[in-house]
């Protein structure tokens, strides 16, 4: 008989760190950082201080596990490109369709922190812009981890002949 597979997991509560890259007031890159806690993930267009915001931003979060033989994480929207940490090791890069990936080999029983840093397009800040009148008229885009992010368990059993 197969053991049970521990259920899937919703990853709700984060800290999100931004580095908000701006012109300055000598016309030269600038950056001004941002620092939240989210009870759920939505778009940076959905959060008043980064609705007009480009970056970098670095979404952390804790979950506590037991025992399993592995787990698929699923980041579901996110808008542009990521990569994810666990417990500070860097996981390959997972399938840009799905956006899944393989944590058995950076998970560990107890608590794990998981961490997806995303690269912004430049559009919602070039729209406040001074010098990108065009930009304006557009409608700000949808950036950052929208999710919802799962964390997948799952069991190996040996099958014999």
């Amino acid at each position: 008989m197969a053991p049970e597979v521990p259920s899937a997991q919703t990853l709700g509560s984060w800290t999100l760190d931004v580095e908000d890259w701006h012109r300055g007031p000598d016309g030269k890159r600038a950056t001004t950082a941002h620092h939240l806690t989210l009870d759920a993930l939505r778009p940076w267009s959905d959060i008043p201080a980064l609705q007009d915001v480009s970056g970098i931003g670095t979404y952390t979060t804790s979950v506590r596990l037991g025992d399993l033989d592995g787990a698929y994480l699923h980041l579901g929207e996110v808008v542009d490109t990521y990569e994810v940490t666990v417990n500070g090791r860097a996981v390959p890069p997972g399938d840009q369709v799905t956006r899944r990936m393989d944590l058995t080999e950076v998970l560990r029983p107890g608590t794990n922190t998981v961490t997806v840093r995303v690269a912004t397009p430049l559009r919602n800040r070039l729209r406040v812009t001074d010098g990108f009148p065009a930009q304006t008229s557009q409608p700000r885009q949808r950036y950052g981890l929208v999710g919802p992010v799962r964390l997948v368990p799952y069991r190996q059993v040996r099958i014999s002949a």
